[in-house]
């Protein structure tokens, strides 16, 4: 466990937004996890952020006065193979080191999840998923904290437990529970099988390169995707051309990009923050930009939607406010 005082956060953090912390904790093992919040109890610490890369945070610029818990991958991997498809991984494990072990291990599943940024850990807390696939398909259990509990033990829960939905679960509804430790429920592959979930894999890291703006700091998807039904029959009113679209491409859904860059919001830009031409639904940070500026534009893009279709758009960025 490494402690540190006044804390930039900006350099840490994808959006390189962010102001200085009273206290950065760095948690590198399951021992190390709870040491901090022992540490955190003691000191009757009551505003804590727990991350881990920081990959979907937009972190407020002014000063905050608590701690930040960053969960970090340690020199020696906390992945093991333990038998009969199942694959445990500290939460602070980034997740593309949990889809290569589970290569080398001649396990596929995970490889949909080729190119996304963050930890094991974040990961499940936000059930996050790409083309389709989503990680709550592949737990078997997790492992927690109750931060709040008067004697820190482990608890174990299993996925029916954790009321996953999309982008979203139990542990992202109750800040209180920390994710220690992750059971992947994997399949073993076929030589065939492993050569095609790598051949995916890759296929969805150069689909990320050529279609997101990796070459600016940014947060991911700051909208989630609307799949409520009623929100999507609303667009679907409004732009019943789209309709293929969803059952075809989008999976249910409708894109946001799709609807920013149709609301003629693609490229819009305040201060140094920009909605991105190469994905509508990122919005990039061009060098400098500010937490309000980003604000600002999520506002002016759900003020459109509100006046277009009647509904607000749901934020998939974690936005931690001053």
């Amino acid at each position: 466990m490494k402690i540190h005082q006044d804390f930039q956060l900006a350099p840490i953090l994808y959006y390189k937004i962010g102001g200085i912390v009273k206290c950065l904790i760095e948690a590198q093992s399951s021992q190390d996890l709870k040491e901090a919040l022992e540490f955190i109890n003691n000191q009757k610490i009551s505003k804590v952020l727990v991350i881990g890369t920081g990959a979907n945070i937009l972190m407020t610029d002014e000063y905050f006065d608590g701690v930040v818990l960053r969960m970090l991958p340690s020199q020696e991997s906390q992945i093991e193979d333990i038998g009969q498809g199942l694959i445990k991984a500290y939460a602070g494990e980034n997740l593309d080191q949990v889809i290569k072990f589970a290569f080398d291990n001649s396990y596929r599943g995970l490889e949909w999840a080729g190119g996304l940024p963050g930890t094991v850990g974040a990961a499940v807390r936000g059930n996050v998923g790409a083309f389709g696939g989503e990680i709550k398909e592949l737990i078997e259990s997790v492992e927690v904290f109750d931060s709040k509990a008067k004697k820190l033990e482990l608890k174990k829960l299993t996925k029916e437990n954790l009321n996953f939905s999309y982008r979203n679960s139990l542990i992202k509804q109750n800040n209180n529970l920390i994710v220690v430790s992750v059971v992947f429920k994997l399949k073993k592959a076929s030589p065939e099988d492993l050569e095609n979930a790598r051949e995916k894999y890759s296929e969805c890291i150069e689909y990320r390169k050529k279609n997101h703006p990796l070459n600016y700091p940014n947060s991911g998807s700051v909208f989630k995707n609307i799949e409520k039904k009623e929100e999507v029959e609303k667009v679907i009113y409004v732009w019943p051309d789209i309709k293929n679209d969803i059952e075809t491409k989008w999976h249910g859904k409708v894109s946001m990009g799709h609807c920013i860059n149709r609301l003629g919001l693609a490229g819009y830009k305040i201060g140094d923050a920009q909605i991105s031409y190469k994905h509508n639904n990122f919005i990039v940070n061009l060098g400098n930009a500010k937490y309000s500026d980003v604000i600002n534009i999520i506002e002016t893009v759900q003020q459109k939607f509100s006046t277009t279709f009647g509904f607000t758009p749901e934020v998939e960025v974690e936005i931690i406010k001053p």
